[in-house]
C-alpha cells in the first residue's frame, strides 16, 4: 500500500513532468530559437566596428523630421523608400545613434522572422517540421549578418515572409481580414523596400493553381493587388531614384561564364554566408548537406503538390537578382536575403515527407541539430573576428597627423587638403569627421554619381589641391562607380609623390607631397645587374641654402631609370634613412613610371622617372640622417649595382648612399603616427 509519502513525490513527479510537457512544444521551440537568435544577433554587437557606406546614409536621412525624409528620399537619386528610415528616426530618437543601438533596430525584426517563418511553414508541413524552418532563419549566416545591419534588409524579409503567410491564409479561408491583412502588409512592406514586391510575383505565378477550386478568391485577390498598386504608385511617381535606374536597363552582361560564376558564388552565399566569414572545407562541407535537404524538399513540394507558392518565390528571388544584372548591378549576397525562409520551409518539408522508419525521430533530431549548429561553425570567424566597417579610423588617421594652417599666413593656404576620391564618402566624412572644416580643406571627386569623374573634373580639382597645399590626403574607395578608368590614380601618380598608403575596409587612405622645393640632385652613371641605368635622381636632402625637414612629414624621391634591353621581370626600389641613434625608416616598392607601368612593360631605351615618398613620423629623433637606395630582384635578394654616383663608386655593391637629411621635432600639428605599408 503506497504511503502518503510515495504519493506526493509521484504528484510532484506529475506536474514536472506536465510542466516539461508544456515547454517541449513546437511553440515552447520555437520561443527558444528566438532566445537562440538573439543571443546571435546580439553577440558582440559593439565590437562590429564603425557604420558601412549604406548605414552611415541611413542615419543621416534618419535624423531628418519625418516629413523631410520623404522630401529628401525622393530627391535622392538610386534611394529605398521611406518607411525603414521613419521607423528609424523614431528609434535613434529613443536609444540614440550609436552603431549598436542603430543596428539593434533591425534586430528585432530579425527575431521577428522566426516565428513568421514558423507560422508559414506550418501552412504546408506539421508542427516539429516546421520548427526546423525556424531553425534555418535563426542560424542563417547571411540573416543574422543584416539582422545586424542598420538598413532595411531585414524588415523586408519579415514583410515578405508575413505578406506571403496572409495570402495562404487567404487563399485557403476566404475571410475579409486575411485579404485586409494581406492588403497591408505588401504597401506597408513596399514602402520599406522594393523587394517585397517578390512576394507579389510569387503569388501569381501560383494563381493558376487556385484558380479551379478559388475562381473568386483569385479575381478577389487581383483585386486586393489593385489596391496595393494604387498605395505604392505615389511614391513609384515621385521617386527619383527609381526613374533614374531606369536608363541602365540592358547595360548588363548576361555572359555564360558570368552567369556561371555568380552560381557558384550565390549557393554557398545563401547557405553559409559571405565568403569573408565562412570557414573554407566546414562551410563547403555543410553547404552541400543543406543543399540536398533543399533538394529533398522540392522534390516533396512537386509530389505532394503543396507548398509550391516556396518553389515560386524562390524563382522569383533568381529573376529579381537577374534583373539588377541586366541594370548593371554588381552581385550582392543580400540580393538572395528574401529567399533564405523560403529554404527554410522547403528543408521542413523534406523533413515532413521523410519515411516512418525506426529511429526516424531520432534522426530528424541529429539533423536538425547540424542545421542549427553548423551555420554557426561554418561562419564562426564572423563572430570573432569580423569588423564591419572603420571609416572612423580613416578619418582619425587624417585628424590626427593633418598640418593645420601656420599663424600668420594666408587663412588655409598651407594647412593639408583631403580629397574624397569615390561615391557618397561625404556621408561618411560629414558622420566621422563634424569639424573638419576647421583643420582642413575637402574636395569630392566627384561630387556626385553618376556620371563618374572625366579627366577635366580630375585636372581641375587634384590641380587645385596640389597647387594650394604641400600635402594631400586622398581616400580611395569605390572607384568602380565613380572612376572606372582610374584616372585619379593616374594623376596622382604623374603629378605627386606617395609618402604613405595604408589599407582599410573602408577605402584606402593615402598621402601625396607635392611640392618639389625641397630636391637635392644626384648624378653619375650606375649599372643595376646590367639590367638597369641610373644616371640621375632627386631626393628631399639636406642643403646650406634652406632649413631642415621636418619630422612628422614624407620626403620625395624622383628616380630616372632606364633599360638596354627588355626585362621579364618588376624591379622594387627600397629607400631607407637611418637616425643619428639607430633607428630606421624605410619603404619598400615597385618601380613603377608616371602612367603606373612596372618594368617588365617599360620600353628598352627610354628613360623612366619613378616617384615615391618616404613618411617620418613625428616622434622620430632630431638630428642628421642618412639616406640610401637599393634595388631588389624578383627574389627578394638586393641588385648589384656598379659605377660612381654622387662622388662615389660603386663595384658590385647591393646599396647606394645619397647624402644627408636633417630633421627638427615638428613645428606645429603633426602628432605620432605609425609607419605605412
Amino acid at each position: 500500500m503506497p504511503t502518503a509519502g510515495s504519493v506526493g513525490t509521484a504528484a510532484a513527479t506529475l506536474v514536472r513532468e506536465r510542466r516539461l510537457a508544456r515547454l517541449l512544444t513546437p511553440e515552447g521551440a520555437v520561443l527558444l530559437l528566438v532566445v537562440l537568435g538573439a543571443g546571435l544577433r546580439l553577440w558582440n554587437l559593439e565590437g562590429l566596428g564603425d557604420f558601412d557606406f549604406d548605414e552611415v546614409a541611413a542615419i543621416w536621412y534618419a535624423r531628418a523630421g519625418l516629413l523631410d525624409i520623404v522630401a529628401d528620399l525622393a530627391a535622392a537619386p538610386f534611394e529605398h523608400p521611406p518607411l525603414y528610415y521613419m521607423g528609424l528616426h523614431l528609434w535613434i530618437g529613443w536609444f540614440g545613434e550609436s552603431e549598436p543601438m542603430a543596428r539593434a533596430f533591425s534586430i528585432t525584426f530579425g527575431l521577428l522572422l522566426i516565428p513568421a517563418t514558423y507560422r508559414l511553414a506550418r501552412c504546408y508541413v506539421s508542427a516539429w517540421p516546421a520548427v526546423v524552418a525556424a531553425v534555418v532563419v535563426t542560424t542563417s549566416p547571411l540573416l543574422v549578418f543584416f539582422s545586424r545591419e542598420a538598413r532595411m534588409y531585414a524588415p523586408a524579409a519579415l514583410f515578405a515572409v508575413l505578406s506571403l503567410w496572409l495570402f495562404e491564409r487567404a487563399m485557403r479561408s476566404g475571410r475579409r481580414r486575411d485579404w485586409l491583412g494581406l492588403a497591408i502588409c505588401v504597401a506597408a512592406g513596399c514602402y520599406v523596400d522594393f523587394t517585397v514586391a517578390i512576394a507579389v510575383s510569387a503569388m501569381a505565378l501560383a494563381l493558376p493553381w487556385h484558380w479551379r477550386r478559388h475562381r473568386r478568391r483569385v479575381l478577389v485577390f487581383v483585386a486586393v493587388g489593385a489596391a496595393i498598386l494604387a498605395a505604392v504608385l505615389p511614391w513609384l511617381i515621385l521617386a527619383r531614384g527609381l526613374h533614374d535606374s531606369l536608363p541602365a536597363f540592358g547595360t548588363g552582361d548576361l555572359a555564360p561564364g558570368l552567369l556561371v560564376e555568380i552560381g557558384r558564388m550565390a549557393w554557398l552565399d545563401l547557405l553559409v554566408g559571405n565568403e569573408e566569414v565562412r570557414s573554407g572545407r566546414l562551410a563547403t562541407a555543410f553547404a552541400v548537406g543543406a543543399a540536398s535537404l533543399v533538394v529533398g524538399g522540392v522534390a516533396a513540394v512537386l509530389l505532394r503538390r503543396r507548398g509550391g507558392l516556396m518553389l515560386g518565390f524562390v524563382a522569383s528571388v533568381v529573376a529579381f537578382l537577374a534583373l539588377l544584372l541586366i541594370f548593371d548591378k554588381p552581385y550582392q549576397p543580400r540580393y538572395l536575403l528574401p529567399a533564405i525562409p523560403a529554404i527554410g520551409v522547403l528543408v521542413a518539408a523534406a523533413f515532413d515527407a521523410a519515411p516512418r522508419v525506426p529511429l526516424r525521430n531520432l534522426a530528424a533530431t541529429g539533423a536538425a541539430l547540424v542545421l542549427l549548429v553548423g551555420p554557426v561553425a561554418a561562419s564562426r570567424a564572423y563572430f570573432t573576428d569580423y569588423v564591419r566597417g572603420d571609416y572612423r579610423s580613416i578619418t582619425t588617421t587624417i585628424e590626427t597627423l593633418a598640418r593645420p594652417e601656420r599663424p600668420g599666413l594666408a587663412e588655409g593656404k598651407f594647412r593639408d587638403a583631403v580629397v574624397l576620391a569615390g561615391p557618397w564618402q561625404g556621408w561618411f566624412w560629414r558622420h566621422y569627421f563634424p569639424d573638419f572644416l576647421d583643420k582642413v580643406d575637402v574636395w569630392l571627386l566627384p561630387d556626385e554619381v553618376p556620371p563618374a569623374v572625366d579627366a577635366l573634373e580630375v585636372e581641375r580639382k587634384l590641380g587645385q589641391a596640389s597647387r594650394n597645399h604641400n600635402r594631400v590626403w586622398v581616400v580611395l574607395a569605390g572607384l568602380e562607380q565613380a572612376d572606372p578608368q582610374k584616372l585619379t590614380e593616374k594623376w596622382l601618380t604623374r603629378h605627386l609623390w606617395q609618402a604613405r598608403s595604408d589599407v582599410y575596409r573602408n577605402g584606402v587612405l593615402q598621402l601625396y607631397m607635392t611640392h618639389v622645393y625641397d630636391f637635392v640632385q644626384r648624378e653619375g652613371q650606375i649599372n643595376v645587374n646590367d639590367d638597369f641605368e641610373m644616371a640621375e635622381m632627386w631626393f628631399t636632402g639636406h642643403r646650406k641654402d634652406q632649413g631642415p625637414r621636418e619630422a612628422g612629414d614624407g620626403m620625395r624621391f624622383s628616380i630616372r631609370l632606364a633599360m638596354p634591353a627588355p626585362v621579364d621581370y618588376d624591379l622594387r626600389i627600397r629607400v631607407w634613412v637611418e637616425s643619428p641613434t639607430g633607428e630606421v625608416y624605410s619603404k619598400e616598392f615597385h618601380a613603377q613610371n608616371v602612367n603606373g607601368q612596372r618594368t617588365s612593360a617599360w620600353s628598352p631605351g627610354e628613360v623612366h622617372e619613378v616617384r615615391t615618398g618616404l613618411w617620418i613620423p613625428a616622434d622620430a629623433p632630431p638630428g642628421t640622417y642618412q639616406t640610401f637606395m637599393a634595388f631588389v630582384g624578383p627574389d627578394g635578394e638586393g641588385l648589384p649595382v656598379t659605377g660612381e654616383f654622387a662622388l662615389r663608386t660603386y663595384v658590385g655593391q647591393k646599396g647606394l648612399w645619397l647624402g644627408r637629411t636633417v630633421f627638427v621635432p615638428p613645428s606645429i600639428g603633426g602628432q605620432d603616427g605609425a609607419e605605412s605599408s
